[in-house]
């Protein structure tokens, strides 16, 4: 396996320190810095370090997860965030989605889940808890208001897939397109809802009605 550098953002000394020393078990994951609150680990990202993942708690000291990552998208676009927390509540999992987390996972996850999380994220995909998911589903199945971003039917059913937690190349397979349409249809996704990760367009299509 391709190696894995995640830095962990988590005020909990105790939980912080067991998940770094259950993830360093792991022959491909390598975890060199962790982090008690967003301001600290913001910093880091300013001097120059980055990592691979980030595993990031939503309730810190003063800076709150879902605002870290939103500032994260400024200065950094490239670095990918999990969240991982205690909450589940659907606010918050959509709130988390929409700033541009590539997956929402809960503490009560066992370690085994949330290694299999970063490796679907590592590899363009999303990591969704199951509780978390069926928050997501619920949203997909509701009724859809009269806003519209304009997106073809095709770029729906690109997000359709998007939603159900499918990486490019397998929505290509899904819709029998080639990888490159399926990129392509994703970036004027992007580009019609004004954002810049698969997440964050299932988040607002979802918020929208889109899906």
């Amino acid at each position: 396996m391709i190696p894995i550098d995640v830095w962990i953002v988590e005020d909990d000394a105790g939980y912080r320190r067991n998940l770094r020393q259950s993830l360093a078990r792991e022959k491909h994951i390598t975890c060199s810095r962790v982090f008690p609150s967003c301001v600290e680990f913001l910093q880091a990202i300013r001097s120059g370090d980055s990592p691979d993942l980030v595993l990031m708690d939503l309730g810190l000291p003063g800076m709150g997860g879902v605002e870290g990552i939103r500032e994260l998208g400024k200065i950094a676009p490239d670095v990918t965030v999990i969240v991982l927390t205690v909450m589940e509540n659907k606010e918050k999992v959509i709130e988390s989605l929409d700033a541009g987390a590539a997956g929402y996972l809960l503490k009560s996850s066992s370690i085994r889940e949330i290694v299999e999380g970063l490796q679907q994220v590592f590899v363009g995909g999303a990591a969704l808890s199951p509780a978390v998911a069926k928050i997501v589903l619920e949203e997909v199945r509701k009724p859809a208001p009269t806003e519209s971003f304009n997106l073809s039917d095709r770029e729906v059913d690109v997000l359709e897939q998007l939603a159900e937690g499918l990486s490019v190349k397998e929505i290509a397979a899904v819709l029998d397109i080639s990888r490159a349409t399926a990129a392509f249809h994703l970036g004027n996704i992007y580009q019609k809802l004004n954002v810049q990760s698969q997440t964050g367009a299932v988040a607002k299509a979802l918020r929208a009605g889109i899906i």
